[in-house]
């Protein structure tokens, strides 16, 4: 999944470059550039990091539901 980050950062520096002419990226500096990926993914991956989180808190409250379902099934038996 970190390549992936990566990738997607460097497609968003790439697109950014792309809508300043040449002028405004010859000052802004590669070096730059370069930190502003590296402040891209490090939001991509803090937004991935929140939204497995949020997944795993589903799966949990999910699995605490069928096992009281489960449990109250049985009573019937």
């Amino acid at each position: 999944m970190t390549i992936q980050i990566e990738k997607h950062a460097a497609q968003v520096v790439t697109r950014f470059k792309e809508m300043l002419t040449d002028e405004q990226v010859e000052m802004i500096g590669e070096e730059h550039f370069q930190e502003l990926e590296m402040l891209v993914e490090a939001a991509v991956g803090s937004s991935e990091a929140k939204a497995l989180l949020e997944a795993v808190e589903q799966v949990e409250a999910l699995a605490k539901n069928i096992a009281q379902h489960a449990s109250s099934v049985e009573r019937l038996d």
